[in-house]
């Protein structure tokens, strides 16, 4: 009987990560969902207990360090490894602030979590991740990091911490290449969440259903690239 694959999963309180931990549960994966306070996310805690074991809920802060070791170790002493990575956790911040209207403090927010967070993670579980197979790293980004889809305003620290994240993912796949570790650096589309808002085109669980399947039939030869949900190549 084949090995279980064994997710962890960022930001798995609510939207994007709380879906994907429900439908890799139903897939059959082993399902390692964190949240920076699980006890504020009751449908994460309501599905750990209904997965019958498939779903290990963790609190994990990706901005301390001492939380995302706190994680690390215990999933090393728990599963050995890791065969996949989603850094879905992040955060919107200052919405109207046209012309630098929002405080440098809370940019420096958004950076710390939608940036330095994955770092962060990333960097801390690599050592699990080389005790997978098949290993995937993936990087939830947005479109809005896009320089090459043209500049909309507003919204800087968001569009400023996915252009850095999509940075970190191109180079990080560069230099996996030899770990055979494939880094996708993924946006969603615009989904109904919280975050996308109840105009938004696309639903949760389809945005999630692409996510994976682009996730899973990646190869080396994609690893790096900047994709839509559904594996489209997005301008830089």
């Amino acid at each position: 009987m084949a090995a279980k694959r064994r997710v962890l999963i960022t930001g798995a309180g609510q939207g994007i990560g709380l879906e994907w931990v429900k439908q890799e549960a139903q897939d059959g994966s082993t399902v390692i969902a964190t949240a920076r306070d699980p006890k504020e996310s009751p449908g994460l805690l309501d599905l750990e207990k209904s997965a019958r074991g498939a779903v290990a809920v963790l609190p994990l802060d990706v901005t301390d360090d001492a939380s995302v070791d706190a994680a690390a170790r215990a999933v090393q002493e728990r599963f050995g490894g890791i065969d996949e990575l989603v850094n879905n956790a992040g955060t919107y911040g200052p919405r109207d602030d046209r012309r630098l209207g929002a405080p440098p403090e809370e940019v420096r927010r958004v950076l710390e979590v939608n940036t330095l967070g994955p770092y962060r993670v990333t960097r801390r579980f690599l050592p699990l991740l080389r005790q997978g197979k098949d290993v995937r790293v993936v990087f939830i980004t947005s479109l809005m990091g896009s320089i090459g889809d043209g500049p909309g305003g507003s919204s800087y620290g968001y569009r400023m911490s996915k252009s850095a994240l999509n940075m970190l993912g191109a180079n990080l796949a560069h230099d996996l290449q030899e770990d055979r570790i494939v880094c996708l650096i993924l946006h969603p589309g615009w989904v109904k969440t919280r975050m996308g808002g109840s105009h938004a085109p696309l639903p949760l669980d389809q945005s999630v259903r692409n996510l994976r399947r682009t996730t899973m039939r990646a190869s080396m030869a994609e690893s790096g690239a900047f994709l839509d949900h559904s594996g489209e190549p997005l301008p830089w």
